[in-house]
């Protein structure tokens, strides 16, 4: 089993005073407990204060655990952040990164940085990821423990028609009423994912994977967000045969990732 979506540390002003975040080793025995054998990691200060930073971080605390593979955040091309993007790009994936995310909202709220999805499309933020095969995992909640139906999906329809070869991975803490939403997007997408742990209603899991196939739902907690046991049981008790369960389990997000350049 691979969690997808794993969040290490806090962030400098944390959302809520009590979030005690993880640190690699706490995070790897949480998972050791419930017998997840590897997670993609995402680091908190990228949400909650500055991407780069969280980018840094999730390096320093990954060092030497192998279980643990580091997610980059991005903020756009244009942001003029960067020394240069491309370079940035390529000492991601020369350090063993093979996958990104994007927070069009990010910052510990109430002061939090709004950036524009289809502004980042137009600066080219996302080319070199779907040139190269990379995941790329999107998440438009600016509050971290309390959002529902979060995602601008006008904004996520531009990215996916802009980048139809990108693989992307959409996350919400709860995607409620967005279950009458997002069914045509994905008809009109292939290349668009959900993550798991957002899709509480009844028999979600079963929907997505009687309409679009498991192929197309990535086994995520969200932790510590979120219960890993509680997520892990989602899957494993929705009413999918073995095939499907490995496949969300681990087969598809191992799949994107192995198969970027």
């Amino acid at each position: 089993m691979i969690d997808a979506l794993a969040f290490l540390g806090k962030g400098r002003r944390p959302a809520t005073p009590e979030l005690y975040g993880h640190d690699a080793e706490t995070l790897l025995e949480e998972m050791d407990h419930k017998g997840v054998r590897g997670a993609v990691v995402h680091h908190n200060l990228s949400w909650l204060s500055h991407p780069l930073d969280g980018n840094a971080e999730t390096m320093r605390l990954i060092a030497g655990k192998p279980p643990l593979r580091a997610c980059w955040a991005l903020l756009s091309k244009a942001s003029r952040e960067y020394g240069s993007y491309e370079a940035y790009i390529e000492e991601a994936v020369a350090r063993g990164v093979r996958a990104f995310s994007f927070f069009p909202r990010f910052g510990a709220l109430p002061a939090a940085y709004d950036t524009s999805v289809r502004e980042a499309v137009r600066a080219g933020t996302f080319a070199p990821l779907e040139e190269r095969g990379l995941p790329l995992f999107i998440d438009f909640a600016g509050d971290p423990g309390a959002g529902v139906d979060c995602t601008d999906y006008e904004a996520l329809r531009f990215l996916l028609g802009a980048h139809p070869r990108l693989p992307v991975i959409l996350c919400e803490y709860r995607l409620r009423a967005g279950c009458r939403v997002f069914p045509s997007v994905m008809d009109d997408h292939p290349n668009l994912h959900l993550e798991t742990s957002g899709l509480w209603n009844y028999r979600s899991l079963e929907f997505v994977a009687r309409h679009w196939g498991a192929e197309r739902l990535i086994f995520g907690s969200r932790t510590p967000w979120r219960s890993t046991g509680l997520a892990l049981g989602m899957v494993t008790m929705a009413a999918l045969s073995a095939r499907e369960r490995a496949l969300i389990l681990a087969g598809n997000i191992r799949r994107l990732m192995e198969g970027a350049r």
